[in-house]
């Protein structure tokens, strides 16, 4: 797809803003309202997951244009289909079909969604296979970490499961990588391992131990790098060497994002006797092995004492959105350059926003 002029783009924002877009242009490449959508929107288009709170069935979408940072003032997701996401938004991915995978734990499904939004089809879990967790996609399956210990195979042309393979209780995070699915294994705090599978005969997992209670997975300059909450909950990382099994640790991080092989990381620490919040904020080069902390400038003070929930990278641009909550209120977005400068925020319109997916 061609992105749309500045001018477009410029042209839509304060519409954007008040609820509505009207931003169609000569360039008939794309028509939202083609693809079903009841709204006008812009082809820089970025989602905002919303996770919601937990059993109160308000997990959300937020539609927004990327370029000028300016969001869709409702649920995005209700407005384009007329219905609630559900409880609790856990994932969304972008697949290589261009649809969007919206994994929805608490409510025990997957929904498939088009580029504007629009639901096309969606794979309920039983309670043997449990709550979806995290999704990543390969050559037309998604591979989905379940509650009830499984990776799930799952064919995206019709979202039925084509397999399952056990990997323990409470499976999270999940990485493809060479004909490997990767993910590990929280066990609720009694497991500290990370499983593999061979995507092409789907049949067994195998095992690399890691840290108590592994969380987050990522790939950077084809290493892996695995987080977890520890068995202190100080949030270690480090890399998993796939080639010997062994686990080296790095630091302590509670999330992070990738771009161009550099991680982004925060370590967000709660002082509980206070309830008072610091945020520190670094980089690791998977090229150069160097970890350095990571300067923003310009950024809100709000930024800097306010729990970081999630990161995410716009590929095309190699900026970083970071999310913060305080588990009540709509959630903030925070937009900077990857070399720290603060650009913009702008309020998720949901609770506890987890991660945003990028579309041209």
């Amino acid at each position: 797809m061609k992105l749309r002029s500045l001018l477009l783009t410029a042209a839509c924002a304060v519409a954007v803003t008040a609820g509505f877009t009207s931003c169609s242009s000569d360039d008939d490449d794309w028509d939202p309202m083609k693809e079903g959508s009841k709204i006008k929107m812009v082809e820089t288009r970025a989602f905002v997951l919303n996770e919601g709170a937990q059993s109160h069935n308000n997990a959300g979408i937020t539609y927004f244009d990327w370029k000028q940072d300016t969001t869709f003032t409702k649920d995005f997701f209700y407005t384009q289909n007329g219905r609630n996401l559900g409880d609790v938004g856990q994932d969304i991915i972008v697949g290589e079909d261009d649809y969007l995978y919206v994994v929805v734990s608490g409510s025990s499904y997957i929904a498939k969604l088009n580029s504007v939004g629009v639901e096309k089809a969606r794979v309920a879990f039983d309670e043997k296979i449990g709550e979806p967790r995290y999704a990543v996609e390969k050559d037309g399956y998604l591979y989905v970490t379940s509650y009830g210990g499984y990776v799930v195979k799952v064919k995206t042309s019709d979202m039925k499961i084509a397999g399952s393979v056990a990997v323990g209780a409470n499976p999270e995070y999940i990485i493809e990588k060479d004909g490997f699915v990767y993910c590990t294994c929280s066990g609720w705090g009694k497991d500290k391992r990370v499983a593999y599978i061979d995507t092409k005969n789907f049949s067994k997992a195998n095992f690399y131990e890691v840290m108590d209670n592994p969380d987050h997975i990522i790939k950077a300059n084809d290493r892996v790098f695995v987080q977890g909450y520890g068995a202190g909950w100080d949030y270690p990382w480090g890399e998993l060497n796939l080639s010997t099994g062994k686990f080296t640790p790095i630091g302590n991080a509670s999330s992070w994002t990738e771009y161009d092989d550099v991680i982004y990381l925060v370590n967000s620490v709660t002082d509980w006797s206070t309830y008072t919040t610091t945020n520190y904020f670094f980089t690791y080069n998977a090229k150069t092995s160097k970890l350095s902390e990571w300067k923003l400038s310009g950024a809100p003070a709000a930024l800097a004492s306010t729990s970081v929930y999630g990161m995410s990278t716009n590929k095309k641009t190699g900026d970083i959105y970071i999310m913060t909550t305080d588990f009540v209120n709509n959630g903030k977005v925070y937009h900077v350059k990857k070399d720290g400068t603060f650009v913009k925020s702008f309020d998720s319109t949901g609770v506890n926003p987890r991660k945003i997916v990028f579309l041209d």
